[in-house]
């Protein structure tokens, strides 16, 4: 109940809830109209927003996703700057695609990479605390909640072509067709979903030089698998106000540049 009622108050709050600064950040990422089937497929996704089938809540979410994407894209940015340019990559759980749209036209990676997402068509929201460290296990995929159809549209409409979405209701994460040179979620593994339950496949579909990507939530604790891996702590600044900053998790099973903090400087007492 309380989760919900934190969401209900967002969604009442709206736009209320955001940094203004988003309005500045770079539109590289644009929404289509929001028609009542784009509407009601973005609302699980975006559920900070009270989404309707209006202009106003396409700018808002066009908003959001801009300066969200900026945020993360100047994060990473050093890192992205001392590795090769990833020629195979892999979102997990790419929602509406603004990521994939705004990294792409960045130049993370070039327009002849192989992109793949992984994403399945849901109707609702698994994002209790509850489901952290025990998230549903294929062939369950409740806890997902985007729409292909949806994504794909908003990909077209941004003239995306290079990418193949992988539905998780036809392939568990372990049988994607790694390995990926690049492999990142934002607000999915690692936020609503523990990393930790998941790497076993995300080391199978790891390169050797590969890197992995996601955003950590504040039930995130360091475990011992961890100490085997490459890892780094950057931190991300919020488009909520006032928030403190998000952390992105940065792995690999090789060497990483010196970017952000270690796993020791970010969470005091851990070994590492």
């Amino acid at each position: 109940m309380r989760f919900s009622f934190i969401t209900s108050l967002n969604r009442l709050r709206g736009a209320k809830i955001v940094d203004p600064e988003i309005e500045r950040a770079e539109q590289l990422f644009v929404a289509p109209p929001f028609t009542p089937e784009v509407a009601d497929a973005v609302r699980p996704i975006a559920t900070r927003f009270p989404i309707r089938a209006d202009e106003p809540s396409r700018r808002l979410v066009q908003a959001s996703a801009n300066g969200m994407s900026e945020r993360e894209y100047e994060a990473l940015a050093p890192l992205f700057r001392a590795l090769p340019k990833p020629q195979r990559v892999l979102e997990i759980g790419p929602g509406i695609g603004r990521s994939v749209v705004y990294f792409q036209k960045k130049g993370v990676w070039d327009e002849q990479a192989e992109v793949h997402l992984y994403d399945a068509n849901g109707a609702t929201t698994k994002y209790k605390s509850k489901y952290f460290s025990r998230p549903p296990q294929w062939p369950d995929i409740s806890s997902f909640c985007g729409s292909l159809p949806v994504l794909k549209h908003f990909l077209d409409h941004n003239h995306i072509r290079n990418y193949r979405m992988l539905d998780a209701a036809e392939l568990p994460l372990g049988r994607l067709p790694g390995p990926y040179d690049l492999i990142y979620g934002f607000f999915s593994i690692g936020f609503h979903w523990s990393v930790e339950f998941y790497l076993d496949d995300l080391e199978k579909l790891l390169g050797e030089r590969g890197v992995l990507v996601c955003t950590l939530s504040k039930h995130f604790r360091p475990f011992a698998r961890l100490e085997n891996l490459a890892v780094r702590i950057v931190p991300c600044r919020e488009i909520k106000k006032k928030a403190a900053p998000l952390l992105l998790l940065v792995l690999s099973k090789r060497g990483l540049p010196e970017v952000g903090m270690s796993l020791g400087q970010a969470f005091r007492g851990s070994p590492r």
